[in-house]
């Protein structure tokens, strides 16, 4: 963190040059990141693909090398792997490189499975350069000095976004469900590998997380800073979070944004269990896959018990161990809605414990706003039985979850910052009054638009997840046919050759369109 006296000599700064800044900042600085990716989620959630991926692709390169980079990649690869699983005939081919001698004949247009293809091998790109991003911060110690002093004089959102827990999950499950519909399953392996390392390093991240924050609020509370009459002036995060205005406030955003919340544990999502029990007892090549398989099976019926397919799945991991082959199944994978975003709310914190001339004010806190227009269900018919796929992981309870362990975080920093600021803003308005009394009113003035200007939250996240991830297995019909009915909408699937097969069928609200896909897993 800066010393006092740098960041004061920023506040004084940035008061006297407000003119331009503070416009600018105006303008521009309010922004959440909802309001930027605005179009992004537009076109996203009504299923106009080819819009969205063009938009998506604007927004990823604009960002190469800002701090935002990890998230617009992140977007990007779950925007371009839903176009994989559209209908190739809604979208624009893949780029195709013109061949090296000019007297070649032309290259045959692509067909609608290398259409599919090239949107997946996009998405594995993109999710590849995220993570690239993602390993490259896991490195670093720590923020650098300079990063976190610009960020309390402005907001959290200034800071790089290195990507949350679960999206490091996520994207890794997302690259595993790429490869396996390109028929690469060595490469999805490596992704199951790399996803489930993620979530083992995550509860040591987080407690890392804990003692980094609880430092911060020690060194406030320990008077680091000084007040306008250049008094130590300490700041109690805790005396703070117990004020009757500003307590209720907090724990009532963070009720709000953890209501979903399902008994997962820590950092778990159910999904990446799944797939990594199925893939490992199905594709699996010797007794220590097999039993990889049988254990991840074991710990999605802890994890879900009310899913009427895993007792299945977990009497299979246990056949397959003992030796038995699999065989005659299909499953249909159901992604729904759209996970949650963040938005922002104003909570008034108090100053009065370092300024006197502020007894309150204004901060901005994020909380998870929910999506509640998905379609709750598939009904899949097949061999004369009608089947109804059942949750299998709730992304809004893995993201509430990741939200509530980050949230004593976001509260230390977010009254730390706004205190400084307040502090700021006396100190350099008493100065300048001293030296000439018009000249205080206009650098109050100043930092009275700075401060507005840099009082958001950040309300950065990946946006285009899905709200829940559903299945249903069943044994393949005789006639490889399929039904899936949704509302008065029903597709027939005729599926392809496989011992297991699996359908994917993904929807973004009740409105759009289903994409389907398949793809056989042995």
């Amino acid at each position: 963190m800066k010393s006092t006296s740098r960041i004061l000599a920023s506040g004084r700064t940035l008061a006297f040059s407000f003119g331009g800044a503070a416009l600018v900042l105006l303008v521009t600085g309010c922004q959440t990141y909802q309001q930027q990716s605005s179009s992004l989620t537009t076109s996203f959630r009504s299923s106009n693909i080819a819009v969205a991926v063009a938009t998506v692709d604007k927004s990823a390169k604009d960002h190469e090398g800002g701090k935002d980079e990890i998230l617009w990649k992140l977007e990007q690869g779950a925007t371009l792997r839903t176009a994989a699983l559209a209908d190739p005939a809604q979208l624009p081919p893949p780029r195709v490189e013109a061949p090296a001698d000019p007297a070649a004949p032309p290259l045959p247009p692509p067909t609608p499975a290398e259409i599919s293809a090239g949107y997946a091998k996009r998405s594995i790109a993109a999710f590849d350069e995220a993570e690239d991003k993602v390993n490259f911060w896991e490195e670093q110690a720590k923020v650098k000095v300079g990063s976190e002093g610009f960020a309390i004089i402005t907001n959290l959102a200034n800071l790089p976004y290195r990507g949350r827990d679960y999206d490091k999950v996520m994207l890794d499950t997302y690259n595993a469900l790429n490869y396996l519909q390109i028929g690469q399953p060595d490469s999805a392996r490596v992704s199951l590998n790399r996803a489930l390392q993620r979530q083992r390093d995550a509860v040591a991240d987080n407690q890392k997380r804990i003692l980094a924050v609880q430092k911060e609020a020690d060194k406030a509370r320990a008077g680091e800073v000084k007040d306008e009459k250049g008094k130590s002036a300490a700041y109690d995060v805790d005396q703070a979070q117990s004020d009757p205005k500003t307590g209720p406030a907090l724990s009532s955003a963070l009720a709000e944004s953890t209501a979903p919340m399902k008994g997962y544990g820590d950092y778990v999502n159910p999904f990446s269990v799944f797939l990594d029990g199925l893939f490992f007892t199905v594709r699996g090549e010797n007794g220590a896959d097999w039993e990889r398989g049988r254990k991840s099976f074991e710990r999605l019926a802890a994890l879900v018990p009310e899913n009427p397919y895993v007792a299945a799945d977990r009497a299979l991991g246990a056949a397959v161990a003992e030796g038995q082959v699999p065989a005659g199944l299909t499953y249909v994978i159901f992604e729904t809605g759209t996970g949650p975003v963040r938005d922002q709310l104003r909570i008034d914190i108090p100053t009065f414990l370092v300024s006197s001339r502020l007894a309150y004010v204004g901060a901005a806190f994020p909380r998870l706003k929910f999506n509640d227009d998905y379609i709750p269900a598939l009904v899949v018919t097949g061999g004369g039985q009608t089947f109804t796929t059942a949750t299998v992981a709730s992304i809004d309870s893995v993201v509430a979850n990741d939200f509530k362990n980050e949230w004593p975080t976001i509260v230390t920093k977010t009254l730390i910052g706004t205190a400084t600021k307040a502090i700021v803003q006396a100190i350099v308005q008493k100065q300048l009054s001293d030296q000439n009394p018009g000249l205080g009113l206009l650098g109050g003035i100043g930092m009275t638009v700075l401060n507005y200007s840099t009082n958001i939250a950040d309300t950065r996240t990946w946006s285009t997840l899905p709200k829940e991830f559903q299945y249903a297995r069943l044994a393949t019909p005789a006639n490889r046919q399929l039904a899936i009915t949704v509302g008065g909408q029903t597709k027939t699937i005729t599926l392809d050759p496989g011992a297991v097969n699996v359908v994917y069928v993904k929807s973004v609200s009740t409105t759009a369109p289903l994409f389907i896909t398949q793809f056989a897993l042995k």
